[in-house]
């Protein structure tokens, strides 16, 4: 649990959200102090328009909204959640000249503002369906609200182009049906799926010709070189190493490949390969450094046996793990490890 905090307190996001669910929902001196309680977020972050926060401290606020509102607080107020909520991002996305230029910005950029998901575009003849991968794992009560949030804006942004519901779209979320579905239904409209495979919205591929009536060349052009900037700032060499090193402790027990992680970072494999060369190391480097961290971890903890460890990081064959420990731990593994080790192993010998 430890190191899954430590990988949040490092990943950046926007204190935007923060402040607009504090403004809104912290309407009293006790559930402001509730809502802030655990997050190390001051006043003076509060007022500082260039303060940034980690996503550990928004996803303890969303924690503290859940404790006071319960699991469907996002939709108290679901008038916040239009695309001007999104800062940059949600500016671009209105001034975009269609859909198409809209649903670009999200893919492109979205990361910038929220780390823990990245969406792609699945384009086909008749329908086409944005999905949204989440790439840190966090609590289903975390991040419901916060797709739930996404597809609301999403939907905001559809409907001023459309100058109607956009009856036609569907939302699917990859989580058991909440109690408050009615709620998220009656928002979002009665296409609304959940225990699907991913988190997506599908909607008819003739909506990307959309015209949007708020159109403008001009802010459209601003917002984008704001967050060329941004997302510049987050794959240079080493703020792109920083973010590699972080998702690799955020990740599940394997070994992700060099195109999932560059999928998850936003930026291409080729990218991600001379970035980390240009940072000094590369992904094969980085992913061993993580897994030795762990197979550590494991092996002064003693509750895993040899084999089980192995399993446990990734290695289909424990011989290859063995390898990697002689040459991790120079032909031996850590003496404060082996007796516990031994043990373990014997016991289950």
């Amino acid at each position: 649990m430890r190191v899954m905090v430590e990988a949040l307190e490092q990943l950046p996001m926007s204190l935007g959200y923060f402040r607009l669910i504090l403004r809104c929902f912290g309407d009293t001196p006790e559930r402001r102090a509730a809502i802030l309680a655990g997050t190390g977020v001051t006043d003076d972050m509060l007022r500082d328009p260039s303060a940034d926060i980690s996503l550990f401290q928004q996803a303890r606020q969303v924690e503290n909204l859940v404790a006071l509102f319960g699991d469907g607080w996002a939709l108290r107020s679901p008038e916040l959640w239009n695309l001007s909520c999104h800062g940059p991002l949600g500016v671009a996305g209105v001034a975009a000249p269609d859909l198409a230029a809209m649903v670009e910005v999200i893919t492109r950029f979205g990361f910038v503002r929220a780390p823990f998901y990245r969406t792609s575009l699945r384009r086909g003849p008749q329908w086409s369906q944005m999905d949204y991968d989440l790439t840190v794992d966090l609590a289903e009560t975390v991040w419901r609200p916060m797709m739930e949030v996404s597809f609301i804006g999403f939907r905001a942004g559809v409907a001023s182009m459309l100058a109607a519901p956009p009856a036609e779209a569907h939302f699917f979320f990859a989580c058991a049906e909440p109690e408050h579905a009615p709620q998220v239904r009656a928002i979002l409209g009665r296409n609304v799926a959940y225990g699907a495979a991913r988190n997506a919205i599908r909607f008819p591929t003739a909506w990307l010709a959309l015209q949007s009536p708020m159109a403008d060349a001009t802010l459209y052009g601003v917002a984008l070189q704001e967050l060329q900037a941004a997302r510049a700032r987050l794959i240079a060499p080493d703020g792109l190493r920083d973010r590699v090193e972080r998702l690799l402790k955020s990740l599940p027990a394997g070994h992700p490949t060099a195109d999932e992680v560059a999928r998850l970072t936003g930026v291409s494999r080729r990218t991600l390969v001379r970035r980390l060369s240009e940072a000094g190391t590369g992904y094969r480097e980085l992913v061993d450094a993580e897994l030795r961290v762990r197979a550590e971890r494991l092996l002064r903890a003693g509750d895993l046996s040899h084999s089980q460890i192995a399993e446990t990081l990734g290695y289909t064959d424990p011989s290859s793990f063995s390898r990697a420990c002689r040459r991790w731990f120079r032909g031996a593994l850590p003496p404060v490890c082996r007796p516990n080790q031994a043990r373990k192993d014997t016991n289950r010998s």
